[in-house]
């Protein structure tokens, strides 16, 4: 039979101790808990970590949870500052886009 041969017969009998091996693990450990699973399905859609907001008064964009959050005007402002927040309060000036103030 040869060198190559029985390099061959090793290979699938190794190979075929691997499947063994996973088969058998899956098995033993039964079906995945709920929420324990692959994840979410292709073409799902993904879950929202976070939304990017923009400060009325510089434009920059960053996430709201980092967002300084007030309410002027009747609506919900986010400032990447507490210089911007200021500066939007005192002045009014919105849309005022000279770039991040603080």
């Amino acid at each position: 039979m040869g060198l190559i041969g029985g390099l061959w017969r090793y290979l699938l009998i190794g190979l075929a101790v691997f499947i063994l091996y996973r088969v058998l693990k899956r098995w033993l450990a039964g079906p995945p808990a709920p929420g324990q699973g692959a994840g979410p399905a292709k073409g799902a859609p993904r879950e929202v970590v976070d939304l990017m907001v923009q400060d009325p008064q510089c434009g920059v964009y960053l996430p709201q949870h980092e967002a300084l959050k007030v309410t002027a005007r009747g609506q919900e402002r986010y400032f990447c500052s507490e210089a911007c927040r200021d500066a939007y309060l005192a002045g009014g000036q919105e849309n005022n886009k000279q770039g991040p103030q603080g």
